[in-house]
């Protein structure tokens, strides 16, 4: 009987056969399948963008599925002088730069206000930011309208960032405080310790550990000011002074649109945006979750 343990013993040990890798990922096979038809989905449509890029505007509407009779690279150089891509690229980075740099300031030194700090109407201004996060930015165009001009900042870089910090705030706010509340009260006692004060531990202990949250509060606040229209429409009044999706509007006239060229247009405009989120996706990600748990 000894033998016969032993035996068992030894089979269910280090020394055991395992499993081929397949045989191990059997069970996973479904899920995995099914993560891959959402990711075709999910790329369908960038797919679908690039290849009307190359087209013409009779290809796009008698035959939109299928790949482009030649590759017309020339579309998106021919993009980029129609519709003057230069000035706004330039003009979309400089706001977006700024506007972002300005919200992750903002928010990560008022989230560890309302996440580390005991104050008097701590929760009540917390809540006052998330309202933030219900009212649509349309709901507030003439009373901004209106502030801005009486602040002289109409139709000038500074009142569109604003507006654009203002924007973004709330769920930045959000975000970083979930983030802050998931760490251990430990790093402060630490930090107290060895000397540091308030801003000490903001600055050196708890900002640098807050990387994944700043990354998700960028590509979100990213996002946002590349791609919006509607402020910029209303607040900037020279064309030199548009961004980005302003530049779309030159391909359309009265009775006639160029989908080739505002294909071409669009996917310069997306490679940006998509280039950002493959550098930060796994600091997105990590953000995304924080204080999944406590918060």
């Amino acid at each position: 009987m000894s033998g016969t343990s032993s035996h068992v013993r030894c089979r269910q040990g280090p020394g055991a056969p395992r499993k081929p890798s397949w045989r191990r990922s059997l069970p996973y096979l479904p899920v995995t399948l099914i993560l891959a038809a959402v990711s075709l989905m999910m790329l369908a449509p960038l797919a679908w963008l690039v290849m009307s890029a190359m087209k013409t505007n009779s290809e796009i509407f008698n035959s939109p599925w299928s790949p482009p009779a030649e590759l017309r690279f020339g579309n998106f150089a021919k993009a980029w002088t129609v519709a003057r891509l230069g000035t706004y690229v330039f003009n979309s980075v400089w706001i977006t730069s700024v506007s972002v740099v300005a919200i992750l300031a903002l928010s990560s030194m008022a989230a560890f206000a309302f996440a580390r700090l005991r104050f008097r109407g701590r929760n009540v201004l917390f809540a006052v930011f998330l309202i933030g996060l219900i009212i649509p930015i349309q709901g507030v165009l003439v009373p901004l309208f209106l502030l801005l001009k009486k602040a002289g900042l109409l139709y000038t870089y500074p009142g569109l960032i604003l507006s654009y910090v203002a924007w973004g705030l709330p769920l930045a706010i959000y975000v970083m405080r979930a983030f802050f509340l998931s760490l251990p009260r430990d790093l402060e006692d630490a930090a107290r310790i060895d000397g540091c004060g308030l801003f000490g531990i903001y600055w050196r202990i708890l900002l640098p550990i807050a990387k994944p949250a700043i990354a998700t509060i960028a590509v979100f606040s990213a996002l946002g000011v590349w791609n919006e229209l509607l402020l910029v429409q209303l607040f900037i009044n020279e064309d030199t002074m548009q961004t980005l999706p302003r530049g779309l509007l030159a391909f359309s006239e009265k009775y006639r649109v160029d989908y080739g060229l505002t294909f071409s247009a669009i996917t310069m405009i997306a490679v940006p945006m998509i280039a950002l989120y493959a550098v930060f996706q796994r600091w997105f990600i990590d953000g995304l979750t924080a204080g999944a748990v406590k918060g």
